[in-house]
């Protein structure tokens, strides 16, 4: 498999920020925040395996196999030592794997919009959720034909889920949003900033606000009026902001670095 497509903006010599998109998107989402920051990072934005211009993984891939595989490219490939992972939907699942196991690589985490644990409902949301899922099974299993199937699927299941099977990607999908970090997220040590949109309705601020209060050193942010995908764009400050917040104290600018050069 070829290492994952990325781009590079900033400045070498400052601290690295690595960028893992979400789901069905790519890189590009990134730039923005990224250009904003290049006087004072040095960024990568990759296109994580199967999305963007980057190959698809062979087998189904759940977020603890992306995480071992951008953490052993990161390190073995790139030559990174320590740096800041920006995770957004899938890249924050991702970003929670890598805290749970970075060795020192990752050194802080801005997690938006991310998932990776069940959302709270309530006992009749659950028994209409239950009652959906089994018609969606019964009818599948009675459906005639490939077109029949594609229509139930467009009726019972999200967007992602539908297009999953479009790109080929419908094994990686299920493993992934079936995950539940939950006992793992107590062992995230380092500083975690969680930046939710107060209108998501696919990742609500109820899932940030509980990893929050899971992760021991974390800090929460919601962005008013901000969807899932509209935090990139009108919550792109908040995220370049704790970006910037987090960088080491001291850390060279773009300025300092041109000033060293002989």
């Amino acid at each position: 498999m070829k290492p994952p497509h990325h781009i590079r903006i900033g400045t070498p010599g400052a601290p690295k920020v690595a960028f893992g998109h979400g789901w069905d998107r790519s890189h590009r989402d990134f730039i923005p925040v990224a250009e904003a920051l290049a006087p004072l990072v040095d960024a990568y934005l990759f296109d994580l395996p199967g999305f963007g211009k980057s190959e698809r993984p062979d087998d189904a891939w759940g977020t603890v196999e992306y995480a071992d595989y951008m953490a052993r490219h990161m390190v073995d490939q790139l030559g990174f030592d320590l740096c800041t992972w920006v995770g957004h939907s899938l890249g924050g699942r991702i970003g929670l794997r890598l805290g749970r196991r970075s060795g020192g690589l990752i050194e802080r985490l801005v997690i938006v919009a991310g998932a990776g644990i069940p959302r709270q409902t309530s006992k009749w949301e659950q028994l209409k959720r239950k009652r959906s899922s089994a018609k969606f099974q019964r009818l599948k299993a009675n459906a005639k034909d490939e077109a029949e199937l594609i229509e139930l699927e467009r009726k019972f299941g999200s967007v992602d889920y539908v297009h999953s099977r479009e790109t080929g990607m419908r094994d990686i999908f299920t493993a992934t949003v079936t995950e539940d970090q939950s006992a793992d997220l107590a062992r995230i040590m380092m500083p975690t900033t969680l930046i939710y949109g107060a209108e998501d309705r696919d990742t609500p601020p109820e899932i940030g606000r509980k990893i929050a209060s899971l992760v021991p050193n974390a800090s929460y942010v919601e962005v008013p009026f901000c969807d899932h995908i509209s935090i990139l764009d009108r919550g792109r400050h908040q995220i370049a902001l704790a970006i910037k917040e987090g960088l080491p104290k001291g850390a060279p600018t773009a300025a300092d670095l041109a000033e060293a050069k002989p």
